[in-house]
């Protein structure tokens, strides 16, 4: 015999009045911007730090 798994379905007051997103382009301000000291990608890791 095949149990059969119920479904949990989320509900809130307003679910189906979603706001409409709209599309933004997302500009880097460098004064609140921080980024690691050399860029580690794939095959850098591979080798280790003294490469």
């Amino acid at each position: 015999m095949a149990k059969q798994k119920t479904k949990l379905e989320l509900t809130w007051i307003g679910k189906e009045n979603r706001p409409k997103l709209e599309p933004r382009i997302l500009i880097e301000d460098t004064e609140k911007s921080y980024h690691a000291a050399h860029r580690v990608s794939e095959n850098s890791r591979e080798g280790g730090l003294n490469e």
